[in-house]
């Protein structure tokens, strides 16, 4: 079944209709005009996708049969990326692309160089969620990233639920690239860390190297945050299959 994609919570989705409502009934009446007889394809964010179409467009809802269900594929090697906060609109492309990529969940952290420090901004997470969702369903996923808030380096560091293969990308690494450690690894769970454009301090690569992370290089050229991020979630994509 073709046609439009819609995120839609799993606990929504038991029953045989559907009304929807606010942002999801404009895009679909408004944008894309739907018509009773259209289908839908519906994702819950954590894997399950359901065939749906529309039964009725109303002026302020949108009614949706829901149809077959099915269970999607999700990466058996998902990639955790603690990231530095860039300025602005720049982390918003972050978190839009890497989502693109297939990260599973995204931490957001402030370290001692970093420039933006969204301490208290809960309203930024919201966005950043949102983002992650439009991309989810942009790009054919069936599972959502979590973002999680932002939190300082050290806090990062602790947590208990990291992949055991932890990579840290730092700019004064040259004798290990990326691409290198990645070569012949296969699917594998991966932690990636990425500092601000100043880089870690040196106690916080050491605190990271402490946590189990392997400093690694991306070449010669000195990277925005953000697309230091991109290109070192692709380079783990790829090298697990999910770009092949």
């Amino acid at each position: 079944m073709a046609g439009p994609r819609l995120y839609v919570p799993g606990e929504r989705l038991g029953g045989t209709r559907l009304t929807i409502t606010g942002p999801e009934h404009r895009h679909l009446g408004r944008v894309l005009r739907a018509r009773p007889g259209d289908p839908v394809t519906l994702f819950d964010g954590a894997g399950g996708e359901v065939e749906a179409r529309v039964a009725r467009v109303g002026r302020a809802e949108t009614e949706l049969e829901l149809g077959a269900r099915r269970a999607m594929v999700v990466s058996a090697a998902p990639v955790t990326l603690l990231t530095a906060i860039p300025r602005g609109a720049r982390m918003d492309f972050l978190v839009q692309k890497t989502a693109e990529l297939g990260v599973a969940r995204l931490i957001p952290i402030v370290t001692a160089r970093s420039v933006t420090r969204p301490d208290g901004e809960a309203g930024r997470r919201t966005r950043w969620e949102k983002i992650a969702r439009e991309a989810a369903r942009q790009c054919g996923r069936a599972d959502v990233p979590a973002v999680d808030a932002p939190v300082s380096l050290a806090v990062a560091l602790a947590a208990t639920d990291l992949p055991a293969r932890r990579l840290a990308l730092f700019e004064g690494e040259h004798g290990r690239s990326l691409r290198s450690v990645l070569v012949g690894a296969g699917p594998t769970p991966t932690a990636l860390l990425v500092g601000p454009e100043g880089g870690l301090a040196p106690v916080e690569m050491e605190a990271a190297v402490g946590a189990g992370f392997v400093p690694v290089g991306l070449g010669n050229l000195i990277l925005r945050v953000e697309t230091a991020a991109i290109v070192a979630v692709a380079l783990v994509a790829d090298a697990s299959g999910a770009l092949g």
